[in-house]
């Protein structure tokens, strides 16, 4: 059984972060560092804690895969705010620390954002189905969770059913993340660590797996919002211990 791990943060509603195996296909990308001319720095800490809990994926291929290229480029056409996967079940969105969305353009079949020296940035996805997913993100080539050469046999974060979950940097510990930082593309974290690779600076890539879930948000056919009184009392009795 694999392990999973459970994040919380003013953007987190009761979201697991995980960590299991899957296959070993790698996220790559060929654009390289110097057509970009921005990179994701290792940023301040930010508070994120997280937990253990035990899950497993249906299957160790991703159900699907969005990368997302960000530069120092101006777009100017094909503007949205939220880019879908699965079939509009996953909304992923680009997030300022104030919760504003950066604009996402597609050209090309290639999803682009334009990145801004000095500002901080968030993944965010939001769950609209009654699946559990697994989440392993990439930026700039590295999983955001070990900080290793990003690869689908790494470990990802849950998103609970009809829930959401933001990603607020690269995970120092159970308790702290390193903040995404857009920077010059020599100060990106890919440049100064050895598992990073200038070649795969620019780009942001998320994979969706499926997870067995035997606690699956379901509706309970007999529930009642006004049951039958069982009793006559004017108040509400105390818990039983």
């Amino acid at each position: 059984m694999n392990k999973f791990y459970n994040i919380y943060n003013v953007l987190v509603i009761g979201l697991i972060s995980l960590f299991l195996n899957g296959c070993q296909q790698a996220i790559n990308t060929n654009n390289t560092s110097n057509d970009r001319g921005i990179g994701t720095q290792w940023g301040d800490g930010v508070e994120s804690h997280v937990r253990e809990v035990k899950l497993a994926r249906i299957n160790n291929t991703p159900i699907d895969v969005a990368v997302i290229h960000y530069s120092k480029k101006a777009f100017v056409h094909g503007k949205k705010v939220q880019e879908l996967m699965l079939n509009g079940d996953v909304g992923m969105s680009i997030i300022d620390d104030n919760n504003n969305k950066w604009s996402l353009f597609k050209q090309d079949d290639e999803i682009n954002m334009s990145g801004e020296a000095g500002k901080n940035y968030q993944l965010y996805y939001v769950n609209y189905s009654r699946n559990t997913y697994e989440i392993v993100a990439t930026v700039d080539g590295l999983d955001v969770i070990n900080g290793k050469a990003g690869s689908l046999n790494n470990n990802g974060y849950i998103l609970r059913p009809y829930s959401t979950l933001s990603i607020k940097g690269f995970r120092k510990n159970d308790r702290e993340v390193a903040s995404f930082t857009f920077s010059q593309a020599s100060k990106a974290y890919a440049n100064h660590t050895d598992e990073g690779s200038a070649n795969n600076i620019g780009v942001i890539g998320t994979a969706i797996f499926q997870l067995e879930n035997g606690n699956q948000y379901k509706k309970s056919p007999n529930s009642n919002a006004f049951p039958a009184d069982s009793y006559n009392s004017k108040y509400a009795k105390p818990p039983r211990y």
